[in-house]
């Protein structure tokens, strides 16, 4: 089969990829890849000078760490987190980033601090949620400290992990033979408009289901109730792969990277293999 990618959705915080002729082991690896090796820039050192807020320092810095940041311009600018392992802030210029938080309030005021108020050193970098709570000042309160961020990945902390989603799919075939379907099968497959129209107008066929997410409904009618009438099968040489960018990176940007990573890896693996002695055939 020949191998494409078609884009069937795409917007600043989803992708929906529909391929064809790539394995479902590749595909697995890239959906993989997306969450746990993609690097992202979050917070990963804090260092707290004063805080009379009621929340405990670490609290606060476990916040900070959650706070979302744009990466696509600092995985240009910052060195990897493999670079960097060992390295403490300052000791090398473009491993870290500076952030400062310096909050207080008066006699008669009380209110939210946010993200929005962070000073990054890289105005490049910004958090994508600016009204993200970091804590809550009552009077004369008042939290200053210092943080960090570098790049990691989110097998480290998932802090990293540029994805909250990333699924792959099998296209999902029917096959129908509608003079076996009876009322109850009808009435079971509901939710599938698109297989109770086609049992409808007569005869045995097959279907293709495009964007279908949830098929376990459609299984159970199947083998529980319409008695042979419809068989669900999955074709694996059709998939779809959804990912939702939780906002550091572009959702393109992550399949970018992690088709890239995948290079890497396996380019990796065969100098490894070569270096043991192994000819290629």
């Amino acid at each position: 089969m020949e191998r494409s990618v078609e884009i069937l959705s795409l917007d600043d915080k989803r992708i929906l990829l529909k391929t064809r002729g790539f394995s479902t082991a590749f595909m697995n690896a890239i959906r993989r890849l997306a969450l746990s090796d993609v690097p992202t820039m979050a917070v990963d050192f804090v260092y707290i000078y004063d805080n009379t807020s009621p929340v405990y320092d670490e609290m606060i810095a476990h916040r900070l760490g959650l706070i979302v940041l744009k990466s696509d311009e600092a995985l240009n600018r910052y060195r990897r987190p493999e670079e960097c392992a060992g390295k403490e802030p300052g000791e090398v210029s473009d491993c870290y980033l500076t952030i400062e938080l310096r909050a207080s309030t008066g006699d008669n005021e009380s209110r939210y601090v946010t993200a929005k108020e962070l000073v990054i050193e890289d105005p490049l970098v910004k958090p994508v949620y600016p009204d993200t709570p970091i804590v809550y000042l009552g009077p004369g309160q008042t939290v200053f400290l210092k943080a960090y961020a570098r790049l990691g990945r989110g097998r480290e902390h998932t802090k990293w992990s540029p994805a909250s989603i990333s699924v792959l799919r099998y296209t999902t075939i029917v096959e129908y033979d509608a003079g076996k379907a009876s009322d109850e099968c009808l009435k079971c497959l509901e939710a599938y408009p698109a297989v109770v129209e086609a049992l409808k107008k007569g005869g045995s066929g097959r279907l293709v289901l495009e964007g279908i997410k949830k098929t376990s409904a459609l299984r159970y009618c199947a083998e529980a109730v319409c008695n042979g009438a419809v068989k669900v099968i999955y074709d694996d040489s059709v998939l779809e792969l959804e990912i939702e960018s939780t906002g550091a990176l572009n959702p393109e940007r992550i399949v970018y990277e992690a088709s890239r990573i995948l290079d890497e890896k396996v380019k990796r693996f065969a100098d490894e293999v070569s270096k043991a002695g192994v000819e290629e055939q």
